[in-house]
């Protein structure tokens, strides 16, 4: 009734004719939960705040460990391995910085490895020479705390050839006071894959003397590759140690490294000394004498090519041989490709004296290496030649008078009145001498001239149309034998021209054909093939003739020279066909060589360029 808020509980009695109803005014209840709340609300917050405290003491050190193994594993990435990690303990949290620690230090002593082996790998390619090569092996071995590290090598990698002992090369604080060990080792390692003492007791495994100092510890690795042994690399401490599998490891690859050394000092030694000995048997040749590798470029010469007049120009070695010889003529033909090169011609130098040259290719194991050339000097000879040629030409043709009157007179005797069957006989014997005689003279002359190159009448030559005329013209006197005349052309029409003589190129065909023709039996077979190539003309006559003996090879297109052969004297000849085709050909800058094999036949071939190069007399008028 005076408007005061309350809260009414009614509840009526069950089997009862009454009820009850209680009344509790409304803020009086508030009051009462309110005081009731605020305790519990305190006691809450308390129990928050000690919760937060307790947590906070016990994550710290967790998060604070975990950041710093996290800050660890940042520097290990980076590649900073030489910061500890310093978190304890022996929880999970400890355990896991344990193993961090572990992978710093295992991964820095396998990274120092790395770098030893780095440094150690870069001295040995950088130096041939072994006493230089080793030591940075040397050194990467005694900064483990070793007392002696010592490497005992055969004399084979020294390039002193007059070096009968093993080789031995040391380092460390007592090197030197075991050094009595080192061919005790060198014997033991031969037969072993590795001795390893770890303490003074088991030391009498290899026996030692007894008067002299002995390590406490000591390992020994046999240095070896390709299954050659070289040496022993072998370590020694003062006291007893344990060597680990790391260790082993270590020393084991860098007794790969001091192999590897060792192989290729011994290969520059032996190169080196094969050098040496060149250079002494070239120095001691009176004749000039260049070496030149694979390039073309000056690898040695004599003191006689640096005496020749006008020979060399830059004696340097490495140099192109453009830059390093004066005569052009010289430099082309030995830059020209080895199976298109002859292996001998003669060269005019600037200086006006001629040269014999030859040249030999350099092989190692099957594989061009370089070539050497040699120069003879025949001015005196060429000289002498030529006083030879100038008479036999002279002669020759003062013989040509009375050859022709000879034989004239000798025809007319069967004009002056009937003779008998012996005095025709006999003419016919004075006329074929005569004519002997004078194709011995048209020989000699038409000799002569190509030598001196008088007369030489470049134009363009089809060369199928001069084979067609020697066939031709041959053909007679192999139907005489039953000799089967052949071509085989791999080249047609314009393509087989050349610039050239063309009687001289005739004429050097002919020759070979003939040659043919003549030593080979009746029945047999001659065949002319023709083969065009890029920059030349390639001419082989191929016969089933008798062959040619191995020790006439060499001395075939000589003036004048007869086989020994008993079957070769059979046949008549002045000797001077083949020597007339080889000055054809090298007049025209060109080749001819023969194949040939006893009872089976020869290959004769004969290669002209396609275009003769200019000389300077035509190079002259050419500009005028």
């Amino acid at each position: 009734p005076d408007g005061t808020r309350s809260f009414t509980y009614y509840y009526r009695a069950t089997d009862r004719p009454w009820a009850i109803v209680m009344a509790v005014p409304a803020q009086y209840t508030q009051q009462v939960a309110l005081n009731i709340a605020v305790p519990l609300l305190v006691i809450l917050l308390l129990l928050a705040a000690a919760a937060f405290i307790l947590l906070r003491l016990t994550l710290g050190p967790i998060s604070s460990n975990l950041r710093m193994l996290a800050y660890q594993a940042g520097l290990i990435a980076r590649g900073d391995l030489d910061h500890p990690v310093r978190v304890k303990g022996e929880d999970e949290i400890g355990q896991l910085a344990t193993s961090f620690e572990q992978m710093r230090v295992s991964l820095k002593s396998r990274l120092d490895e790395l770098n030893h082996l780095l440094v150690v790998s870069q001295g040995v390619a950088a130096n041939l020479e072994i006493q230089h090569a080793v030591q940075p092996i040397l050194r990467a071995a005694v900064q483990h705390e070793v007392d002696s590290a010592r490497i005992v090598l055969t004399n084979e990698v020294m390039l002193d050839p007059h070096l009968a002992e093993p080789v031995a090369f040391g380092q460390g604080a007592a090197t030197q006071r075991f050094a009595h060990l080192d061919s005790l080792l060198y014997q033991l390692a031969r037969h072993q894959e590795s001795i390893i003492i770890p303490t003074p007791v088991r030391m009498r495994r290899i026996n030692p003397p007894a008067d002299r100092p002995v390590p406490g510890a000591l390992i020994a690795l046999p240095v070896r590759h390709k299954d050659q042994y070289f040496g022993v690399f072998w370590l020694a401490y003062e006291s007893a140690h344990a060597f680990t599998e790391e260790e082993i490891r270590f020393l084991t690859t860098l007794a790969g490294q001091i192999a590897l050394a060792a192989f290729s000092a011994r290969l520059y030694a032996q190169a080196e000394v094969g050098r040496q000995r060149l250079e002494a048997v070239l120095a001691s040749t009176p004749e000039p004498a260049l070496v030149f590798d694979e390039q073309s470029h000056l690898l040695l010469l004599n003191q006689a090519a640096l005496q020749t007049n006008e020979l060399v120009k830059v004696a340097e070695e490495g140099r192109p041989i453009r830059e390093v010889v004066v005569s052009q003529e010289l430099a082309d033909w030995l830059t020209t490709p080895a199976g298109r090169r002859v292996n001998a011609k003669e060269i005019r130098l600037p200086s006006g004296r001629t040269y014999y040259a030859s040249v030999s290719d350099v092989q190692v194991e099957g594989r061009g290496v370089g070539y050497i050339c040699m120069l003879r000097d025949i001015t005196h000879f060429k000289e002498l030649d030529q006083l030879k040629s100038d008479f036999v030409a002279t002669v020759s043709h003062d013989l040509r008078s009375p050859l022709t009157l000879m034989r004239g007179y000798a025809a007319m005797l069967q004009m002056i009145g009937e003779l008998n069957e012996q005095q025709q006989n006999y003419i016919q014997k004075i006329i074929g001498g005569v004519d002997t005689m004078s194709r011995l003279v048209n020989h000699l002359l038409d000799l002569g001239r190509i030598e001196a190159g008088v007369g030489l009448q470049i134009e363009k030559v089809v060369v199928q149309r001069v084979i067609d005329e020697v066939l031709e013209s041959l053909q007679a006197q192999a139907a005489q034998k039953q000799i089967t005349l052949d071509q085989e052309l791999l080249a047609s029409g314009e393509a087989t021209a050349i610039e050239g003589d063309r009687a001289l190129v005739q004429q050097a065909i002919y020759n070979l054909v003939e040659n043919a023709i003549k030593y080979t039996p009746v029945g047999g077979k001659v065949k002319v093939r023709l083969e065009q190539r890029p920059s030349s003309v390639l001419i082989q006559v191929i016969d089933t003739g008798i062959g040619i003996a191995p020790l006439d090879l060499p001395r075939l297109f000589e003036k004048f020279y007869r086989s020994g052969r008993r079957e070769a004297h059979q046949q008549r000849g002045t000797g001077l066909g083949l020597a007339i085709v080889k000055s054809i050909a090298e007049r025209h800058n060109g080749r001819v060589w023969v194949e040939s094999q006893l009872g089976k036949g020869s290959v004769f071939s004969l290669e002209f360029p396609v275009r003769q190069p200019q000389s300077e007399e035509a190079l002259h008028e050419d500009r005028l």
